[in-house]
C-alpha cells in the first residue's frame, strides 16, 4: 500500500517568521505515518541530507522517534528538531530551503510518508541528568490554567529529596503553535530514560513517595492530564548536546 504524498516543511527545513518565534530554546515536531518496511529509507535519506555540506551546519539536534504506544495517533514516527532559539533555526532553514540535499530528501521521503501532526514548543525549564544517550521518551500532555504555579510545582518536586534522586531527564515545554497529542494541550512534560526498565523503576519509586504526592496535589487544581505516549529513539543527528540546547 502506497501512502499519500505529503507536502510540508520538516522541522529541520521549516521557515517561521521572526515575529511569531518564541525566544529561547524549544523544539519543532512533525508526526508522520510511515510503513515499517519504509523506515530504513527515511533513516538513509536523513543520513544523506545531514551529511551534506549544509546539513553539517545544523547547530541543533535532530531526533527520529518511533512510536511505541500513542493511543489513536495515526503517526508512527516523530521528527523532532531541538534548537537553542527559533531565530537560529530560521537561519539554518534559510540555508536549507533551496539546497539540493533537501530536494533529494523529499524525493525519497514524500512518496512513502503521510504528515499527521506539526507543532512548535518553547522549553520553559529542564531538570535531571540531561544527556545525549537516553533512548526512551515518555511525553505527558496537560491543559494548564496557571502556568506559573505549574512550573513552580514541578520545580519544587525536582529539588525535593526524592526529585533529586529521580533518574532520567525532564523537560517542561509550552505549546507555541500547532499541537501534539490530545486536543487542548498547552504544556508537555517530556521525560527521557536510558531504558523502559529505568522508566518502570522510577515509577515504582515515586508511587507512594510523599514529595511525589505533593506534586500531584499541587498541579491537580490547575491542570488536566490529557494523556501520555511512549517513543524510542531510532537515530539522532547534530553535534550540539541536549544540555546546551535545553537551558534557557
Amino acid at each position: 500500500m502506497k501512502l499519500k504524498t505529503f507536502k510540508f516543511l520538516v522541522p529541520i527545513a521549516a521557515l517561521m517568521s521572526p515575529m511569531f518565534a518564541a525566544a529561547g530554546p524549544g523544539y519543532t515536531l512533525a508526526g508522520v505515518r510511515v510503513l515499517p518496511l519504509d523506515v530504513p529509507k527515511v533513516i538513509a535519506a536523513t543520513d544523506k541530507m545531514m551529511a551534506s555540506a549544509t546539513g553539517q551546519k545544523f547547530k541543533g539536534r535532530l531526533l527520529l522517534l518511533q512510536h511505541i504506544a500513542d493511543g489513536n495517533d495515526p503517526a508512527t514516527l516523530s521528527i523532532v528538531s531541538i534548537y537553542k532559539s527559533a531565530a537560529e533555526l530560521e537561519t539554518y532553514a534559510n540555508l536549507m530551503q533551496d539546497d539540493p540535499a533537501r530536494a533529494e530528501y523529499f524525493k525519497t521521503v514524500a512518496p512513502i510518508s503521510q504528515l499527521e501532526t506539526t507543532a512548535r514548543t518553547s522549553t520553559l525549564k529542564s531538570w535531571g541528568d540531561i544527556n545525549d544517550t537516553d533512548t526512551v521518551w515518555n511525553a505527558h500532555y496537560f491543559n494548564v490554567t496557571d502556568p506559573a504555579k505549574f512550573l513552580a510545582a514541578v520545580d519544587a518536586w525536582m529539588i525535593s529529596p526524592a526529585g533529586k534522586k529521580a533518574t532520567g531527564q525532564v523537560h517542561l515545554s509550552a505549546m507555541s503553535f500547532g499541537g501534539v497529542g490530545p486536543v487542548n494541550v498547552t504544556h508537555v512534560i517530556s521525560v527521557g530514560y536510558a531504558s523502559i526498565a529505568e522508566m518502570e523503576a522510577a515509577a515504582d519509586a515515586n508511587r507512594n513517595d510523599t514529595d511525589w504526592l505533593k506534586l500531584l496535589a499541587a498541579i491537580d487544581p490547575i491542570s488536566t492530564h490529557l494523556g501520555a505516549d511512549l517513543s524510542r529513539t531510532l537515530k539522532q543527528w547534530g553535534s550540539a548536546s541536549m544540555k546546551s540546547l535545553t537551558n534557557p
